[in-house]
């Protein structure tokens, strides 16, 4: 064939291929982090010609069979009326809303007392295991790789990955991560623990009916803060018997284009406060050096020197990976019995002793 021909027959392939995609072009273009309005106004034109002829729908039904969401926008308040009203009909009345901590009086005393509702989860061993699931966004699919290894060499946990490029709580249009959780995640998996990462995609403006919120406003955060809890809500086990460990997004590097992530790990942290059920780690300190500031190489803790960073200056590498899911493993150590697990962590894996996590995680960090 001349190549003036396969040249033709090429573009006509992906002529055809873009309007077969449309829906998922829109939904992807909507879901970068800063898209030129060109392109999304592009994707908005060719996803209505594929939804006027209805070309996308064999590309829509294939997504909706592999479990990628759709929903318009933030449905979380019709979430967790679902919740409660299950709950209630399965005869739980606690609640979930805000981690309110419930007071009642002690036998033959009116003084209230309040009641611990930190959660109880038995002790793994490798012949009842707990089961952990561990996803997010994009940063958590390495993570969670060096978590199930761990975890699996323990022999206490059956774990389960599901990370989402792209993804986040800013833009449920492109991928509903608390629907996910709550009608997917946790009657499928039956997770005992959960680590969660979501962030880096999150730093963009967050549309809403009649318009939207921008970065870096008042409005902005109050919508994220009020999207974060209610998904920490949604998790709750009405047995009080699952831990949520919030993982927070680490620093970012230089050009990475990434930016508030010292406002929203400040939401995730404060927010986890509220809630017994909810952990926050923060990474932080595990990606810096002793000033403060990014680091793309660390030492680990027998004093090797290792690259914690892809060349994005986002995503971890799998030295960084290694290094963040040995601390939140020690995290979960002391919160759930892991003395049946007899793995450690090699020198060259672990950070070193006296890197740990912030007590308070401000605002902002400058």
């Amino acid at each position: 064939m001349p190549a003036g021909m396969v040249l033709v027959v090429v573009l006509g392939a992906l002529v055809v291929a873009m309007f077969l995609n449309g829906d998922a072009i829109l939904r992807k273009a909507n879901g970068k982090r800063d898209n030129p309005a060109w392109r999304i106004e592009v994707a908005e034109r060719v996803s209505w010609v594929s939804g006027l002829f209805a070309l996308d729908e064999p590309r829509n039904r294939i997504d909706q069979a592999r479990g990628i969401e759709q929903t318009e926008g933030d449905n979380l308040d019709e979430l967790l009326a679902e919740q409660q009203a299950g709950q209630t009909a399965a005869g739980d009345t606690s609640g979930s809303a805000g981690g309110d901590q419930e007071e009642q009086p002690t036998s033959g005393d009116t003084t209230p007392t309040t009641v611990d509702e930190t959660p109880v989860l038995r002790t793994p061993t490798p012949g009842e295991p707990l089961k952990l699931w561990v996803g997010g966004d994009s940063i958590s699919n390495d993570f969670g790789v060096a978590v199930e290894r761990i975890a699996t060499e323990s022999g206490l946990f059956e774990v389960t990955r599901d990370s989402r490029v792209s993804t986040g709580l800013s833009r449920p249009d492109y991928f509903n991560w608390p629907e996910h959780l709550v009608k997917d995640v946790v009657p499928g998996s039956d997770p005992d623990v959960i680590f969660y990462q979501v962030g880096s995609n999150d730093a963009q403006n967050i549309p809403l009916d009649g318009g939207g919120v921008a970065l870096g406003t008042p409005e902005w955060e109050a919508e994220y803060r009020d999207r974060v809890g209610k998904t920490m809500d949604l998790l709750r086990s009405p047995d009080n018997d699952r831990l949520v460990i919030w993982v927070g997004t680490p620093i970012m590097g230089p050009n990475s284009g990434v930016r508030a992530q010292d406002v929203i790990n400040h939401i995730y942290w404060s927010e986890a406060q509220k809630r017994p059920w909810v952990r926050y780690f923060d990474t932080w300190a595990f990606f810096t050096d002793p000033a403060g500031n990014y680091a793309a190489a660390l030492p680990s803790a027998d004093g090797s020197q290792h690259t914690m960073r892809q060349g994005d200056n986002i995503h971890l590498s799998s030295s960084g990976s290694d290094r963040l899911a040995w601390a939140v493993w020690n995290k979960l150590g002391t919160l759930v019995d892991l003395n049946q697990s007899q793995v450690q962590p090699a020198p060259d894996q672990a950070p070193p002793d006296d890197v740990v996590e912030r007590t308070e995680v401000p605002p902002t960090v400058g």
